[in-house]
């Protein structure tokens, strides 16, 4: 009798679980966007230490983002490590801020300068962001 009454309790359980999610995905409703990437435009000798910013689209909040950074076609990234100084989102969640320091070698007719810098940030409607 024990066991029947653990039974019936989680399956009870399971069953109020299970009408609390089917209830709130349908009052989410078809229209909440999935969470999307968006890739910035390179930014040519953009790793120089500088903060820069790729924000969401109107009425999106971030969910995370990062960076990459590349070298011309022919030329060749230091191999010191990136000096990340800043990666984070916005202080309204709207957007992703990076600033980071990295080499692109000397050759021939070229000075070492800062590598070139690309952002990307994950952004979705209607979500609360971690922290927020």
């Amino acid at each position: 009798m024990i066991s029947t009454t653990r039974f019936g309790m989680a399956a009870a359980a399971g069953a109020a679980l299970l009408l609390v999610v089917t209830g709130s995905s349908a009052a989410a409703g078809s229209k909440r966007m999935q969470p999307h990437a968006i890739i910035g435009d390179v930014v040519k000798n953009g790793a120089d230490g500088i903060e820069r910013t790729l924000p969401c689209p109107p009425d999106e909040n971030v969910m995370g983002g990062g960076f990459t950074v590349s070298a011309e076609p022919g030329r060749q990234l230091d191999a010191t490590p990136a000096d990340v100084l800043t990666s984070r989102p916005t202080v309204d969640a709207t957007g992703w801020i990076v600033a980071v320091h990295k080499r692109v070698l000397a050759t021939g007719n070229h000075a070492a300068e800062p590598a070139d810098l690309t952002i990307q940030v994950v952004c979705t409607e209607g979500e609360i962001t971690p922290g927020g």
